[in-house]
């Protein structure tokens, strides 16, 4: 059987960070397919190698800031993200090269990844509150994520 992960990332005290984490926790509460996980995190870099490896597909929801509009959700593989701050600071690596070393060290590390990443209007204020166009975002990013992993 197939094993897939949705990782919901972000910083819950954020604002708009955290969207990631509220898709999570929306998608733990309704069924998904047998072999589905469903986790939240707030690491990123090489700290994800722990939580990907083992499985067949990842599907990944964060927030990111690229100056589309805020709410905009934006598919992507592994192999064309480039990442928004979380993935790509000084403190840590992108997320396919992440991939690409836990393979490199022998760690059963997943081919399919996708990442939807909703576009943030704010991830540097403190708070739990997400924008209006960000919350309407989660409900419609729950449902992407859904169809990707074959609930809905």
């Amino acid at each position: 059987m197939t094993s897939t992960l949705v990782l919901g990332m972000g910083n819950p005290i954020l604002s708009d960070d955290g969207v990631g984490l509220e898709v999570a926790r929306r998608l733990q509460e309704g069924p998904l397919p047998d072999g589905v996980d469903v986790q939240q995190s707030e690491v990123a870099g090489l700290r994800l190698l722990e939580l990907l490896k083992g499985y067949d597909k990842v599907v990944i929801v964060d927030a990111l800031r690229t100056g589309r509009a805020p709410g905009d959700v934006v598919r992507y593989e592994a192999r064309d993200f480039r990442g928004g701050h979380r993935y790509g600071s000084a403190h840590s690596i992108g997320l396919e090269t992440a991939l690409e070393l836990g393979r490199r060290m022998g760690l059963p590390m997943p081919d399919d990844v996708t990442v939807f990443a909703i576009e943030a209007a704010d991830v540097e204020t403190f708070g739990e509150e997400f924008s209006p166009p960000v919350a309407a975002a989660a409900g419609k990013v729950v449902e992407l994520v859904r169809a990707e992993v074959g609930a809905g």
